[in-house]
């Protein structure tokens, strides 16, 4: 009997130190499987809550579409691309489930719970990306770890896609696998992915500076730019097969860029900063873009001929700051518009290892342009729109802490020793070319 009790008590210790072993030896995929599993629950519990953009202009969307039919999809009048259209229109084919009435609007359950889990898949991709970014530059699964879990954990980039129902997820996703494969020098699919995330939303517009900069720098190649419109054309394919005039998706970009006439509508750039009368506004709108262009071209411009050593942490860096720039300088943004810099900014503070409170300020300059369109006040009534100026001066002062760090990263080859390098490439290639039609002249003689 007292052998029995050893045996069993060996065999238990034994059992336990196997289970501690695995919990030990993958810990950190046990952290990511709990954090995913936390945060879906918390997304998930917001899943009904409804607003206008979804309960009232995306169901109503969905509700014509089904009077129309499937394939008549492309005919509902709407102001979005057409890859998000069809996207809604294979939904309907799902069923519609029981119609509640919630904050005042009545709709399907059954759409809030297809539309946002979407929308959180693409949250989980994204952080997944993180993961893979950080991965590959500090070789510590710790960090990258961190990096997923913290993007999940981001308290405005859930209310994006919980409780506003939005999806700047879907671009924002895209762009995180840009920087990726840009690291992995897969050109052709950083061209396709910025296809498609011009295809998702017109927000793709804000990684194009990162775009020129490394095509200045060679760090991308100019010839695999046709990925991009098979990418873009792709999204078009399903309203032109169902019978869509071939000029009608491009007319949707046409509505998006002429919509809004306010030069700022909640976002915290510098528009918010400037009060300008009603009697000047007319003229400044006028020139507001190129305006915003002429700043963005400049920051552009300072990064460039800075010429910071491009190596693979250095770009992120830089992408970083050349995504921010686009949403505080452009007009007529919306408030959820610093989304991409409000998630990048944790790449960016793993990857320098400080600057960490940056995570929290452009979730406090967030939840304050959040704050008005979800409650309908302002963040300080006394102040009213003016209380949005608070998350402007914020975004303003990281984008000029990042600008900071990027003029004291170490410097790559000057102006005259890329000239240099340049002209040296070229006269090897030329002697390449001249070597190649000699030993086709030897062979046909």
């Amino acid at each position: 009997m007292e052998k029995r009790a050893n045996k069993f008590k060996s065999e238990y210790q034994l059992c336990g130190l196997r289970v501690l072993a695995f919990f030990n030896k993958h810990i950190l995929l046990i952290i990511a499987i709990l954090v995913t599993l936390i945060a879906l629950a918390i997304r998930y519990a917001f899943v009904l809550y409804p607003t206008n953009d979804v309960a009232g202009i995306v169901f109503s969307w969905m509700k014509n579409i089904q009077k129309v039919g499937f394939t008549k999809f492309w005919t509902v009048d709407n102001d979005y691309l057409p890859f998000y259209m069809f996207m809604i229109d294979l939904l309907c084919l799902l069923p519609n489930g029981q119609e509640i009435t919630l904050n005042g609007f009545t709709f399907y359950q059954n759409w809030m719970y297809y539309l946002k889990t979407i929308f959180f898949i693409t949250d989980i991709l994204s952080a997944f990306g993180f993961y893979l970014i950080v991965k590959r530059l500090t070789q510590d699964k710790t960090k990258a770890v961190l990096a997923y879990c913290l993007f999940l954990a981001l308290p405005v980039e859930l209310t994006n896609s919980a409780v506003w129902g939005n999806c700047d997820s879907f671009y924002f996703c895209a762009f995180v696998y840009i920087i990726y494969f840009t690291l992995k020098k897969k050109d052709g699919l950083v061209y396709y992915l910025l296809g498609v995330a011009f295809a998702l939303k017109m927000q793709a517009v804000f990684i194009f500076p990162f775009i020129v900069y490394l095509i200045l720098n060679r760090k991308l190649k100019l010839w695999p730019i046709v990925f991009f419109f098979v990418g873009w054309l792709a999204s078009y394919l399903p309203s032109w097969c169902f019978g869509a005039p071939f000029s009608q998706p491009f007319m949707a970009i046409q509505t998006q860029v002429g919509r809004f006439s306010d030069l700022t509508l909640g976002c915290a750039n510098m528009w918010h900063l400037m009060n300008f009368s009603s009697g000047a506004m007319s003229t400044i709108r006028k020139g507001a873009t190129l305006f915003g262009l002429l700043f963005i071209g400049l920051c552009l411009a300072l990064v460039y001929l800075r010429k910071i050593s491009l190596t693979e942490t250095n770009l992120v860096l830089i992408s970083v700051f050349l995504i921010g720039i686009v949403p505080f300088f452009l007009p007529y943004m919306h408030e959820r518009y610093f989304y991409p810099l409000e998630a990048l900014v944790v790449v960016f503070a793993l990857l320098q290892g400080k600057r960490y409170w940056m995570i929290a300020a452009m979730q406090v300059s967030g939840g304050i342009s959040y704050y008005h369109y979800l409650s309908g006040k302002y963040f300080i009534s006394s102040m009213g729109e003016d209380s949005v100026s608070i998350a402007s001066a914020i975004n303003l002062v990281v984008l000029g802490v990042i600008l900071y760090d990027l003029y004291h990263l170490e410097k790559g080859p000057s102006p005259k020793e890329e000239s240099l390098l340049l002209t040296k490439e070229a006269d090897d290639l030329k002697k390449q070319i001249n070597s190649s039609k000699d030993s086709n002249q030897t062979v046909t003689k």
